[in-house]
Formats: structure tokens, C-alpha cells, sequence
């Protein structure tokens, strides 16, 4: 955390206005600075801002949404949190993200949005899944949580017109709030509904009188959640921003310099990044021939290590929606996908240390 967060933490602290309020107001206007796009709402948490948009895009008990298997938990939750049905889509093994070709077989009647997933702070293809929701008359929700940073065409995650796009401030992220999340929307209707639905459905200003009683005339049209993020987190996220392209260009340098040091070594298959596009970084996330054996080496180095996710279709809760065909590129992804440091706080050394345990073999 940077120096001035317990001062700050301190001040939020003791004015005792610790729910939603200024503080949020604040993060939410540095986030609109940052992507360009001021329908931002601060949300409790990534699942609930998943939650809310899913809810927003239609997605009522027994749809259905078509997402990669391999997504974090947080992304495939809401949708069975719903009462909804993912619909299981195999991806382009490049990239670890959804493959757009294979969305058009998958649309039922019952299919309301399109869930895409940027792996590990890469960029997906947004032009072509924003052509297959246009073409299919669905909703596109990106879940850019390992994104932050990221940029698509010159312009930040979050301002490239899909319908909803969520960032992440869990505790391991690039700027963390403790547990946070925010999410972006295209429409300003749709922005002014998630800021009432984040808070019970609530319309915040009406809903007090001037003395501070509560309004009876004030109506609650649709039932909302509680998913509002308080002044405490949006204190710890908003401590970080001086820092924030500091952060930024760190993951980029330690990302790049593993693209070009890695290139080339047997047994490796370094993810396809857009030239269009400049990755996040969250993770440097590469597939590796034999994974166990070099993540066991890696590990007994004192380099940690992992696959970044497991495919979701393989939990017993998903059991009624398994597919009986193959997704053949999930197979290989699953069988092969690992990730080794990269964060801002990877020093040159260590990077170079990681290069070297790797480029000997295992």
C-alpha cells in the first residue's frame, strides 16, 4: 500500500461516513478520468457487479449466457446465482478467450448476453464478439477484472461501446481496494438503473426529505441488490492513483520483456497478444508442454506459480449444462495454461531470475 493510505484510512475513519458517500463519488470520477467513460458505478464486489449486469442485460431464471469454461469462479457465479444457464463456449487455444466463431451454434431462444472474459489482462477480440452480440440481438458484458490497464484500439477497457464492462479491486489486483469493483455501461439509461439497482432499487435522491427523514413518496420501481461500495474500500483505491501509470508501466515492462526472453524455448507456447491491443499483464500467462513438471521446478526455486483457472464446466454444480461434444481447444488450454509473476513489484532481477530457471529446461 502507498505511505499515505493509513492517513488516509485514518481520516475516512473518523468522520464516521464510512457506507457509500463522497469517497465513492470521488473514486468513481478518477475511474471516468482513466477510461474515458463516466458511467462508471462503484460496486461492492466483482460478482455482484457481475450480478447486476447480467440482471440488466435481461438474464432471468433459465436463460441462458454463452461463456468460456475457462473464466474464474466470480465470472461463472452469477450467472447459476441467477437461476441462469452458462452456455459453454470453446476458445480460440491462442489466447485462452472466447473464440467468436463458435458463439452462432450455441444461440437458443433463451440466450440473453454473451459473457467475455479478458484472460489474465490480455485483450479479447471485441470487434468480433461485438459483431456476434449485434448479429444475435444479445448483450456483451466484458469481465476485464485481471484487466486493469489494459487498452483496445488506443482507449481503455470500458470505453469500446459493448453494453457492460466490469474492472476488479480485489486484494491481488493492480489497484486494490480491499474488495472492490466497478462497472461501466454503454447507455446512460442503463448507467442511471445500476446506480438505483446497486442500492436496493433505491433513488438516492429522492429518497430523503431535506430534514433527513425518509421519503414515502419516493417509489422503488424494481427491486435492486446491495452492492454499493463503501467509503473504506474507495479510500484504499483512491490512495493508489498518484501511482497508478507507475503500476501500469511496470506490468507492461516485466510483460514485454517476457515476450521477447521466452521466445523460442522448447516446450513453450507464448500466448497471442492483438497488435491492436496492449495487454494488462496481470499474470504473464504462456502454455507449457508438461506444465507439472515445470511448475514443480519453478516452485522449488521459490518461484510461485500456477494455472491462472480450471475450466468451471468440470464443477459437480454445473453438472446439468456439460456438454456432451467436445470443446477440444478448452481441452488443450486446460491441459497446458500457466502463469508466472509479472506484477509492478517484480523487480528486474527477479524477472531475469524466472527467464534463466525457465530457459534451462525441465
Amino acid at each position: 500500500m502507498p505511505a499515505g493510505a493509513g492517513a488516509a484510512l485514518e481520516t475516512t475513519l473518523a468522520s464516521g461516513h464510512l457506507a457509500y458517500g463522497a469517497r465513492v463519488e470521488e473514486f468513481e470520477r478518477e475511474l471516468a478520468a482513466y477510461t474515458g467513460n463516466p458511467r462508471v458505478c462503484a460496486m461492492s464486489d466483482v460478482s455482484g457487479a457481475l450480478t447486476l449486469a447480467l440482471f440488466m442485460a435481461g438474464v432471468r431464471p433459465e436463460d441462458e449466457v454463452i461463456v468460456s469454461p475457462m473464466v474464474c469462479l466470480a465470472t461463472s457465479m452469477p450467472i447459476a446465482n441467477l437461476f441462469a444457464r452458462p452456455l459453454w463456449c470453446d476458445v480460440d487455444p491462442a489466447t485462452g478467450m472466447l473464440d467468436p466463431g463458435r458463439i452462432a451454434e450455441l444461440v437458443t431462444a433463451r440466450t440473453r448476453a454473451i459473457l467475455a472474459y479478458h484472460w489474465s489482462g490480455d485483450v479479447a477480440d471485441l470487434e468480433a464478439l461485438q459483431a456476434a452480440a449485434q448479429a444475435h440481438g444479445l448483450k456483451l458484458i466484458e469481465d476485464a477484472s485481471e484487466a486493469f490497464g489494459a487498452e483496445y484500439r488506443g482507449r481503455k477497457l470500458g470505453d469500446h461501446g459493448s453494453d457492460f464492462c466490469i474492472y476488479s479491486f480485489s486484494a491481488v489486483r493492480q489497484i486494490t481496494a480491499g474488495e472492490g469493483a466497478a462497472l461501466f455501461c454503454a447507455s446512460p439509461g442503463d448507467h442511471e438503473q445500476a446506480r438505483r439497482l446497486r442500492r436496493y432499487g433505491m433513488h438516492q435522491p429522492s429518497f430523503r426529505l431535506p430534514s433527513g427523514d425518509l421519503n414515502p413518496d419516493s417509489d422503488v420501481a424494481v427491486p435492486g441488490f446491495n452492492f454499493c461500495m463503501n467509503n473504506i474500500a474507495a479510500t484504499l483505491g483512491l490512495a493508489q492513483f498518484p501511482q497508478v501509470e507507475d503500476i501500469v508501466l511496470r506490468q507492461r515492462a516485466n510483460g514485454r520483456h517476457y515476450d521477447s526472453a521466452l521466445a523460442g524455448v522448447a516446450g513453450l507456447t507464448l500466448l497471442a497478444r492483438r497488435a491492436d491491443a496492449v495487454s494488462g499483464y496481470w499474470t504473464y500467462s504462456l502454455r507449457a508442454e508438461r506444465r507439472a513438471d515445470l511448475a514443480r521446478k519453478l516452485q522449488q526455486n521459490g518461484i510461485g506459480c500456477q494455472r491462472l483457472h480450471v475450466r468451471n464446466d468440470r464443477y459437480s454444480c454445473f453438472a446439468d449444462v456439460r456438454r456432451d461434444d467436445a470443446l477440444t481447444s478448452v481441452d488443450l488450454f486446460d491441459r497446458e495454461n500457466l502463469s508466472i509473476p509479472c506484477g509492478w513489484w517484480l523487480a528486474p532481477e527477479e524477472r531475469e531470475r524466472v527467464v534463466a530457471c525457465i530457459r534451462t529446461g525441465w
